[in-house]
């Protein structure tokens, strides 16, 4: 049916609503153990970032179809998944959960950054560069982040442990979310060619 809004659209709104609904807690209930000494207050402030930037990006760019949902409904997991962890307070109970994150989170940031680079006319290897060169780079400010809200409780040697192993696993998930954003791009335009074929006849 013409006008039928995609599904994609309405799980991308679902995620948003779920984002913002679990961002209210630590304002609501601020006494819960789990959300002790982790910074809630500066998740509070930023993450909400997370659900407009495609679309206003989208905006300033000309507002070209298609609508890049799979980047806006990706971009929007990591706070996501991290203010449900918290909440769930998995850091604390699952030793390894903080380690998966970093490798899925890190994959999600360089596949954002290499599936809006797939909108413009740029070769593949430029497209793999920005990705985990930009993925990277956020997840370095991310670091920085960690280390100012937790160094104060944590030994020196702890610290620096724990960055090097996050920053290790940021740069293997970046790899793989810039490859995961060649292929998505790839398999996009290969099923667009019979289209622009058929409606050039």
């Amino acid at each position: 049916m013409e006008g039928k809004l995609p599904a994609a659209l309405w799980v991308g709104l679902a995620l948003k609503a779920l984002l913002v609904g679990l961002l209210l807690l630590p304002l609501l209930a601020p006494d819960l153990e789990q959300y002790e000494g982790k910074g809630m207050s500066w998740r509070i402030l930023v993450f909400p970032a997370a659900g407009v930037v495609i679309p206003v990006l989208w905006r300033l760019t000309g507002s070209r179809s298609p609508y890049p949902y799979l980047a806006d409904n990706l971009l929007v997991l990591p706070p996501l998944a991290d203010v449900l962890w918290n909440t769930l307070d998995a850091y604390d109970r699952v030793w390894w959960w903080d380690d998966a994150n970093h490798l899925v989170n890190s994959m999600i940031f360089a596949a954002v950054i290499g599936l809006w680079a797939g909108r413009y006319p740029l070769g593949p290897v430029v497209r793999f560069a920005l990705a985990l060169g930009l993925g990277m780079t956020l997840q370095v400010l991310w670091e920085l982040g960690e280390y100012a809200s937790y160094a104060s409780g944590a030994s020196e040697l702890q610290t620096y442990g724990d960055t090097v192993g996050d920053l290790a696993l940021d740069l293997v998930g970046s790899l793989l979310g810039a490859a995961f954003a060649l292929g998505a791009v790839r398999a996009e335009s290969e099923a667009a060619e019979p289209a622009t074929a058929l409606a050039g006849r």
